[in-house]
């Protein structure tokens, strides 16, 4: 007969399993657009703008100024080591919001012995200012400009030396990748000259495409409107109209209606492709950064945010600030 002698030492508990970043943004995307929201349309706050990381005034890009604009009132967030070096703490109970960045891993191709980056995406929490408490936060003065958004708006188009030609021949919008050319309906055509800029916009994206811009294989690759390629192209387009619609100020309320039925016919894609929003974002991104002239850096791969200290290396886990830490850093998963 066998003996079992029992152990004295307790199971260890299984390992949390690693969430999902791209399918929780993919899902919280394609939630907005099914309750008629389009969370890219208007990706900045009325009064301060995009929104930004309260500790270093940096705005935040890409998919997640689209993902913390809906995420308070105040469009300002910290860290809860950044909360914690002001002499603040992050309300208890506060839901913290996901902000996700791309890092890259270097590795030698088995192959070719050539180096080979590979992107990959990570994420941090910040905190909404309205969940930090302790500190007297001096929000930044508000900007004010002299021109109307429409005037900014002109600008933007006028101030691109390397744009397409814009013509308006016929009553459809459209850009040509093959002539190079934005053709636009008569701005009288249109309900508000919000609603001609924000279409133009959206074309003048889709031209940054073109092989002599950023050269996007996805503008030219003919695989019709049921493709991914189309899909990726149009989401692009989209939210780099956005971005250069939050540039101008413009405020497009009023094109809100079309805009969604027209991208909720995408939603199935958006499902079946948990990646297509993020790397939309990206490109948008780019593209927004082309028109307006700001100087892009070498590499493609989104410059990462730089990523906390953790907390835990500050203060032991077993302490109740690194208590609180560990809660608090994946608190925006029951939110997803």
């Amino acid at each position: 007969m066998k003996k079992f002698r029992h152990s004295s030492a307790r199971p260890t508990a299984p390992a949390a399993p690693c969430p999902d970043v791209y399918q929780i943004v993919t899902d919280r995307i394609v939630a907005a657009l099914e309750g008629g929201v389009i969370p890219w349309r208007k990706p900045w706050n009325a009064v301060y703008g995009l929104p930004r990381n309260y500790a270093t005034g940096v705005a935040y890009s890409g998919i997640n100024a689209f993902l913390l604009h809906f995420s308070g009132a105040l469009p300002f967030f910290m860290t809860f080591k950044q909360a914690l070096a002001l002499g603040g703490h992050v309300r208890k109970g506060a839901k913290g919001h996901l902000v996700v960045y791309y890092n890259v891993s270097v590795r030698e191709n088995e192959h070719t012995g050539k180096e080979e980056k590979l992107p990959f995406l990570k994420y941090y929490t910040v905190f909404s200012v309205e969940d930090i408490e302790g500190i007297a936060f001096d929000l930044p003065a508000v900007e004010r400009h002299a021109h109307t958004p429409i005037e900014a708006a002109e600008a933007i188009v006028a101030g691109w030396q390397e744009r397409p030609t814009i013509e308006h021949l016929h009553q459809r919008a459209t850009y040509s990748p093959a002539l190079d050319r934005v053709n636009m309906p008569a701005l009288a055509t249109f309900t508000t000259p919000e609603g001609y800029y924000a279409t133009l916009f959206h074309e003048l994206t889709h031209s940054t495409g073109h092989a002599s811009r950023l050269d996007r294989p996805d503008l030219t690759a003919g695989e019709g409107k049921g493709s991914a390629s189309y899909a990726r192209e149009e989401l692009t387009a989209e939210m780099g109209a956005s971005f250069l619609c939050a540039a101008a100020g413009l405020d497009t309320a009023q094109t809100e209606e079309n805009a969604v039925a027209y991208i909720q016919s995408w939603l199935e894609r958006l499902k079946n492709d948990k990646k297509l929003v993020l790397q939309a974002a990206s490109k948008a991104q780019r593209a927004a950064k082309l028109i307006l002239g700001v100087v892009e850096e070498e590499s493609q791969v989104p410059t990462p945010a730089p990523t906390p200290t953790p907390v835990r290396g500050l203060v032991p886990e077993t302490d109740e600030v690194g208590r609180q830490y560990q809660a608090a850093e994946l608190s925006w998963l029951a939110a997803a």
